[in-house]
């Protein structure tokens, strides 16, 4: 009887032994999962207003007399990126600039000066040296546009521009 007894109680030490081992190396493989997600923010910077500033390069512009239907004004402007990061400088147009009246304005301290009987539609004022349209700009860095300014003959007294020095615009983006 002991024999059996001692038999019955290994039976029983293997049999709980072996559903310990189960249950533990079930609680090693047992894990849950889930999923979950989060959101972050980065800020990019935008161009202002004012990321280009555009000044004449007295030293390159040709000044040059023009008449109606003859000669030429060459107008060379640096155009610098004023801005923290890279831009795209991609546009250039320029323009005479002229009053609600439709003549022409020339410098005059404090602020621009109408000349009468000066047409601002008879000039023309032309990119035509744009060397780098669609291309990136560092910060600080510079870049020149060439303006051609030219009158054109009209079959009216054109007298008023005598002497004019009509200014010009150069917009860019």
């Amino acid at each position: 009887m002991r024999k059996l007894f001692a038999t019955r109680w290994w039976i029983a030490v293997v049999a709980i032994t072996a559903v310990l081992v189960l249950a533990g190396g079930r609680a090693a493989y047992a894990y849950f999962t889930s999923s979950g997600s989060g959101t972050g923010a980065a800020s990019v910077g935008s161009p202002g207003m004012t990321d280009w500033s555009v000044t004449v390069d007295t030293g390159d512009s040709t000044i040059g007399p023009i008449y109606p239907g003859s000669g030429n004004d060459q107008i060379v402007f640096d155009v610098q990126n004023d801005g923290d990061g890279d831009e795209q400088f991609s546009t250039a147009t320029a323009a005479v600039d002229e009053d609600e009246s439709g003549d022409i304005e020339e410098e005059a301290s404090p602020s621009p000066t109408p000349v009468s009987s000066c047409t601002a539609g008879w000039f023309t004022a032309t990119v035509t040296n744009d060397p780098r349209i669609n291309t990136d700009v560092s910060p600080g860095g510079t870049v020149q546009v060439t303006v051609k300014v030219t009158m054109k003959s009209d079959s009216v007294d054109q007298d008023g521009c005598e002497g004019a020095t009509p200014n010009v615009t150069l917009s860019v983006s």
